[in-house]
């Protein structure tokens, strides 16, 4: 698995950016911006979209086909990728997210000191909850 920064991360994990990191091994079509379109495997992905392709196929705007051996498309090009039609879409997601491609990491608070602000939140949310279960318990028992 690639070293992604902490915002290639966060772009994966809640973006549609996590597509092609998902697609890569995978041929795929991907129109660009200028109406031309670039077929190809995805060897490399990055959280920004930037893909690095292999087998490629550049097809211009009047319909010609140019074969490249290798093809880089920056992230800015992209207007669309087509995910072939034997991906289930679904399944694919899932396995990213049991793959950590799309997992969050949560930081554990656990060493650092509390606040006054979050004890005070706290205390408050605690309240509430009380209030909220009282008033559901008010309203079951029957009225004689």
């Amino acid at each position: 698995m690639q070293n992604f920064s902490s915002q290639e991360k966060y772009l994966i994990a809640n973006t549609l950016n996590c597509w092609p990191v998902m697609l890569q091994g995978h041929s795929v079509l991907i129109d660009l911006r200028n109406e031309t379109s670039v077929a190809g495997i995805i060897d490399v992905a990055d959280g920004h979209m930037t893909c690095e392709l292999s087998n490629v196929v550049f097809i211009d705007r009047n319909g010609g086909q140019h074969p490249f051996d290798n093809f880089v498309v920056r992230n800015r090009m992209i207007r669309q990728i087509h995910i072939p039609t034997d991906i289930d879409v679904e399944q694919e997601l899932r396995q990213a997210m049991e793959r950590g491609v799309l997992r969050r990491r949560r930081v554990d608070g656990g060493n650092t000191k509390r606040t006054f602000k979050q004890k005070r939140a706290e205390v408050r949310h605690k309240e509430t909850l009380a209030m909220i279960t009282q008033q559901r318990s008010d309203k079951e028992q029957p009225k004689a």
